[in-house]
């Protein structure tokens, strides 16, 4: 049909020419397969990020009369070694391989190509047959690396020798007759709880090793500990001192007074009987107040340094919190004195009105060795004072037993005062021993004695500046004290440092962090040393000449009726050497 309108046919009226689209084919019953999707390509493996630095190790070791040393690896200037092994003997060392040790020396310095250091550890080699004959091994340690070790030995070696020697050391490689430990990470220093907060490295800022000495037994104890800071040099006069009196009383019923020297009277130990200690020799005894017969002596007897100590027996580790360390607040406890009305540690510190206190703990009264030491604490008290030094001393006793045995000491000492001069604490059950970590837990009062022992030095803050721990059968040589105490107060107030075996009046050390020219105008004498190395740290100047002399006797002999004052030994000169006897035998003194 046609449009009405036009009469045209619609489009849908026109054939169409165009072919049709084939009919789509019927879906199949079953769906087509599709193929699974590729996987995802992996992500790439990143590695782990690095481990951050582990911190030092925390303290395991205590220091402690009895102690068990820790074994660790460390790199010497004589290669790797196993710390037991070294003790055992098992590495051979130049010039430590002839003849037997019992003994070994680990001290510590805080770094290379610093003055005090150099000081030392020249002395060391110079006495290094001293040790040797004593059957001392010797170990040292430094915070700085094996290559600076050998480089700073040349200066060491330089130091202690002629100027017109200089080229000689520069000309050949040169040793040292004992390892020096690489602890540049101070993880062994803090292991082994020697690092001095008060000394701060410029390089690093970390603190540095203190001047720690430790005389290790061969059951690897600990049977003697020096801890100076960083600006005193050790005196090592008084260490062979101390070494002659451990070896002696390691192998004889006996112990040493205070201020004993080889040849002086010994005393017969509290426990053994009269018939025992008339083996030893003729034995005299001191009448006293109390009616005790504890305080007799001997003459010297005859050894050799060739024969095997007593091993020390096993002692418990303290588990208190505090620490002997240098820089360590000493805790407050309660407390009982001879001085009345004050029941508290802290308050007694305060109310002595110094700006350091001598604390001095003994293990019980009426002992022969501790007895010579409170005489010799009587002594030293103006000496103290004018140092504005307060005193204390505590004993594992009563307040009445303390009463009864001062008056022993005053008698022995002819005077019928029975004040000493200054308070006895009493720690009859312990506890304050215990707080101090000198005894460990389940330690039997009045048995395990031996380890409550100890001197410490304490600041106006309250914090150890200076600990020594002898065995309670080797006396204290207060001459020593004194000195240490002049140094502590020297290097406190006038930026210096006294060399090894430094006496009051001798040549003192300008700290490197003092210009030169400021030193030169500070300091009457200032003077710079040359050295292989080219490093101007051996700066010295005179002794500012503060330090009052000491006025109690010299030293003394249990040999007389009354407490006799000997002649005062001759020092020993760190260039020079000791003084010799007839037959080479050296004879050393303490040379405070």
């Amino acid at each position: 049909m046609g449009c009405c309108c036009c009469c045209k046919k619609h489009p849908k009226d026109v054939p169409d020419d165009k072919p049709k689209d084939p009919e789509p084919p019927d879906k199949p019953d079953v769906e087509p397969v599709v193929p699974p999707a590729p996987e995802p390509a992996p992500e790439p493996v990143l590695p782990p990020p690095p481990e951050p630095p582990r911190p030092p190790p925390r303290p395991t070791f205590r220091i402690g009369l009895g102690a068990e040393f820790p074994d660790f690896e460390c790199n010497t200037t004589e290669g790797k070694l196993r710390f037991h092994a070294f003790l055992d003997g098992q590495h051979d060392v130049q010039h430590q391989r002839p003849g037997k040790y019992s003994w070994t020396m680990l001290f510590s310095h805080p770094k290379d190509f610093t003055p005090v250091c150099t000081t030392e550890i020249a002395t060391c080699q110079m006495l290094l047959r001293e040790f040797q004959r004593r059957g001392v091994r010797l170990i040292g340690l430094s915070c700085d690396s094996v290559a600076n070790h050998k480089a700073w030995v040349k200066d060491v070696l330089a130091w202690r020798m002629d100027r017109k020697d200089l080229k000689k050391v520069e000309a050949r490689d040169t040793k040292l007759g004992f390892p020096l430990i690489a602890d540049e990470d101070r993880s062994i220093s803090e292991m082994l709880g020697m690092l001095d907060p008060a000394e701060v490295s410029a390089t690093d800022k970390l603190p540095m090793p203190a001047r720690a000495l430790f005389l290790i037994g061969p059951e690897k104890r600990n049977r003697l500990t020096i801890l100076y800071p960083a600006t005193t040099g050790r005196n090592f006069a008084e260490v062979l001192r101390v070494i002659d009196s451990l070896y002696l009383t390691g192998h004889l019923d006996v112990g040493t007074p205070a201020f004993w020297h080889p040849g002086d009277h010994v005393v017969p130990n509290l426990h053994i009987s009269s018939l025992a200690a008339s083996d030893l020799g003729q034995a005299t005894q001191k009448p006293l107040p109390s009616g005790k017969t504890y305080m007799r002596h001997v003459a010297h007897p005859e050894l050799k340094h060739d024969r095997e100590i007593r091993a020390m027996q096993e002692v418990k580790p303290g588990e208190s919190s505090f620490r002997i360390k240098l820089g360590a607040t000493f805790p407050d406890f309660d407390c009982t004195s001879t001085f009345k009305g004050i029941n508290r540690f802290h308050k007694l510190l305060a109310h002595q009105k110094t700006q350091w206190t001598l604390l001095i703990v003994w293990p019980a009264d009426f002992s022969p060795v501790a007895t010579t030491e409170l005489m010799a604490c009587r002594q030293i008290l103006n000496d103290l004072r004018q140092r504005s030094v307060s005193l204390l001393g505590m004993s594992c006793d009563s307040l009445e037993n303390h009463a009864v045995w001062a008056k022993d000491a005053m008698d022995i000492l002819g005077d019928k005062n029975d004040d000493l001069g200054f308070p006895l604490i009493a720690d009859l059950s312990q506890y304050i021993a215990k707080e101090l970590g000198l005894l460990g837990p389940g330690s039997v009062p009045h048995k395990d004695r031996s380890p409550a022992r100890g001197l410490f030095v304490l600041d106006s803050t309250k914090s150890l500046r200076l600990s020594l721990l002898y065995p309670e059968t080797t006396g204290f040589n207060f001459f020593e004290i004194l000195r240490a105490i002049d140094s502590l107060i020297l290097t406190q107030n006038h930026q210096l440092a006294t060399p090894a075996n430094w006496q009051s009046g001798d040549p003192v050390i300008v700290d490197p962090s003092v210009p030169t020219e400021l030193a030169k105008q500070r300091f009457a004498g200032f003077r710079t040393e040359t050295l292989p190395s080219n490093k101007l740290y051996m700066r010295f100047a005179d002794d500012p000449g503060q330090a009052p002399l000491p006025s109690l006797p010299p030293a003394a002999s249990l040999s007389g009726p009354e407490w006799e004052p000997l002649e005062m030994p001759p020092p020993i000169n760190i260039r020079t050497g000791p003084s010799r006897v007839e037959g080479d035998e050296p004879k050393f003194f303490c040379t405070c």
